[in-house]
């Protein structure tokens, strides 16, 4: 008897607890019942339902897991919502393979990182103590900076503990991963719920591909935005010094990040073109909370006994420089005129590996670095950590010769700086690259 096929538009409409389906390899799995049983937590399979979730399956499963779900199966996904890929290819299997043997020859577990929580740590211990600092100090260079440092390690719980949370690559505790995943919330007031949808579902899957990766996402072509990123964007004359002022916005990324989270919450129901499965009543109230708390401890209670102006100014720098750390590290891996941008065919194919074009959109600079290793949360590593996720970026320093030594067996172009002021410098060129008018050239 033949199974019943899906359209993806009918897929979406089965994404919430009590009726939940996810497609993976064109196969439709009903796993409604499976929720409480996934190994990885309810939360991250629900994530996932309502969608071809194939390429972020492939990125954190064995194949062999396929089986697990196998009686779960109930029919076939004949159309695509976003780009397809080609099965793997040798590059992928053989470098995984590598990998996997890296880790069973030294003994060492992959997720098992102990030196991290020490890391997390000291960043919460420098947030808490730097926000008592930059009140108490009777110097205003000393609060200041003490402000500015409270803002580096507010970048660093977007980098680190919430970052290592949203791809299951600290432990193998769903609940771990929950509560790292919150102090972004709590301390930072920015949704770690938005940011996997973002992040996990949208950018590694699809990274650099116009109308499916929402890290790249701007207006539409024929409307101008803040930045001009994509030669497929129409030129306007606003882009000219885009190489100067572009940087200097950066600055409003927390600021953007913390109004985006409702309106992608509560109003547009997707961010780009990912869309948001419903959202459970008590994650929207823990994520409220978060946005609460962090009112009350940002600015009602300075308000108590520090003037307006003060918390104001310390609340300016402390995101303007959690802004621009965090801006710039990400960017200057993939908005660089060194790296790829894929567009898929009329039928949404995309002609390349999907591990090859994780490579080919990337840039990787000094990774023999310990200091921009733990300064960028590994995002030097930004090519090892896009082919591995789910592992942890403590290991990255370790792993990257294996994926450098795959690149140069199989002949895949790796691309590499040495510096970060390099990588640095190879984003400002792109935006001033694609800020002249292409008409003049």
């Amino acid at each position: 008897m033949p199974q019943p096929v899906y359209t993806w538009q009918e897929l979406a409409e089965h994404n919430k607890e009590g009726n939940a389906l996810i497609a993976i390899h064109g196969k439709v799995y009903d796993v409604t019942t499976f929720l409480d049983q996934h190994p990885g937590g309810r939360d991250q399979l629900l994530l996932g339902v309502g969608r071809d979730a194939t390429l972020v399956f492939d990125n954190y499963h064995k194949p062999s897991t396929l089986k697990v779900i196998e009686k779960f199966y109930v029919g076939d996904l004949v159309t695509n919502e976003l780009p397809v890929f080609p099965p793997p290819n040798d590059f992928y299997t053989y470098t995984k393979g590598k990998v996997e043997e890296y880790f069973r020859e030294t003994k060492q577990d992959p997720k098992h990182a102990p030196w991290m929580f020490f890391r997390y740590a000291v960043i919460v211990a420098t947030m808490l103590s730097c926000f008592v600092i930059q009140y108490t100090s009777s110097s205003m260079v000393v609060a200041f900076t003490a402000a500015a440092v409270l803002g580096l390690a507010a970048a660093m719980i977007g980098l680190m503990p919430m970052h290592d949370a949203s791809h299951f690559s600290i432990s193998h505790n769903p609940i771990l991963w929950r509560n790292l995943g919150l102090l972004h919330d709590f301390l930072n007031g920015c949704s770690s719920r938005v940011w996997a949808y973002q992040h996990m579902l949208g950018h590694h899957p699809y990274t650099n591909i116009d109308d499916a990766d929402p890290d790249i996402m701007t207006a539409s072509k024929e409307v101008p935005d803040i930045r001009r990123i994509k030669a497929t964007q129409t030129w306007f004359s606003r882009y000219l010094k885009q190489h100067v002022y572009v940087p200097i916005l950066y600055g409003l990324l927390a600021v953007k990040t913390r109004v985006q989270d409702f309106l992608v919450l509560f109003y547009l129901k997707t961010d780009g073109a990912i869309r948001l499965n419903p959202l459970p009543f008590w994650d929207g109230v823990t994520i409220l909370s978060g946005k609460a708390f962090y009112v009350l401890y940002r600015f009602v209670l300075p308000l108590t006994f520090a003037p307006l102006w003060k918390v104001i100014a310390f609340n300016v720098v402390n995101d303007l420089f959690s802004s621009w750390w965090l801006a710039l590290c990400f960017q200057c891996s993939h908005v660089v005129g060194e790296v790829e941008w894929p567009q898929p065919d009329k039928e949404g194919k995309i002609h390349m590996d999907w591990a090859e074009m994780q490579i080919a959109t990337t840039m990787d600079y000094a990774t023999d670095s310990w200091f921009w290793s733990v300064a960028t949360g590994a995002l030097n590593h930004q090519t090892t950590h896009h082919l591995f996720p789910g592992i942890s970026q403590y290991y990255y320093p370790q792993i990257t010769p294996i994926v450098v030594a795959a690149c140069k067996k199989f002949g895949v172009k790796y691309n590499y700086v040495p510096t970060w002021s390099e990588a640095l410098g190879a984003h400002v060129r792109h935006l001033h690259t694609l800020g002249r008018d292409p008409a003049a050239h």
